[in-house]
């Protein structure tokens, strides 16, 4: 498995937490499944030649997703199968960021992924044109970045709230609501509702799901563990 971490401009500092490369060999067993957990970070996946099927529990079937998607906060665990090689770049974005970027109340985006070229029209469709012709994850790398700037003319302002639930999500054991919205200069109502828009859901439930989120990392040993060839 080859992961590579891109370097983040000081210009998308304040809306992007990771810009990740990966890449999985090609499943030796008809196919490959990734399990990724309840998470409240949001952000946009790219997927080259072999885009994914998305685990529907309505359906009890495995459902193909776009070559790249725009993924609102999950609080339930979700399962991806690819049955070719998995080659992706997934962009995670800060708290606030995914609504700065689309103007998308994020409550609407629970556990949603959505055509990120219904939401950013033809500048994705000529990106993923152009991540189709690359084989270098470097250049895939630039590409993306290239998109995150072109985006930054029309991005939403920062709001306190965003600084407030970043620290939350950076230190979860030692952050209380009262004091982040003393620091967001809101009153816990005000944070509350702003929070729906912003971060997609109540302060309380995205401090557990951080905290969820935060334990399940720590009990990954090695992330090349998540994928698992089909039975």
């Amino acid at each position: 498995m080859v992961f590579i971490e891109s370097h983040i401009p000081p210009c998308l500092a304040d809306l992007v937490h990771c810009i990740t490369y990966i890449q999985q060999g090609f499943p030796t067993n008809g196919g490959m499944f990734y399990f990724h957990p309840p998470t409240p970070q949001s952000g946009i996946c790219f997927h080259f030649h072999a885009p994914i099927s998305l685990y529907n529990p309505n359906t009890n079937l495995f459902l193909k997703q776009p070559q790249s998607i725009v993924v609102g906060p999950q609080l339930n665990p979700v399962w991806i199968y690819s049955k070719d090689q998995y080659r992706t770049v997934r962009v995670g974005l800060l708290p606030g960021a995914l609504f700065r970027l689309t103007g998308i109340p994020q409550n609407q985006l629970l556990d949603q992924g959505i055509d990120a070229e219904l939401i950013f029209g033809n500048k994705i469709k000529t990106l993923n044109q152009a991540l189709l012709l690359t084989t270098s994850p470097y250049c895939a790398l630039e590409l993306i970045q290239s998109f995150l700037f072109q985006q930054l003319t029309i991005c939403k302002d920062n709001h306190h709230l965003d600084a407030a639930m970043h620290m939350l999500w950076s230190n979860p054991e030692h952050m209380k609501i009262n004091i982040l919205a003393d620091k967001s200069c809101l009153s816990t109502r005000q944070m509350e509702r702003i929070s729906q828009q912003r971060i997609g859901m109540h302060p309380k439930l995205y401090h557990r799901i951080v905290r969820f989120s935060k334990a399940f990392q720590m009990l990954e040993q090695d992330s090349s563990k998540n994928f698992k060839t089909s039975l």
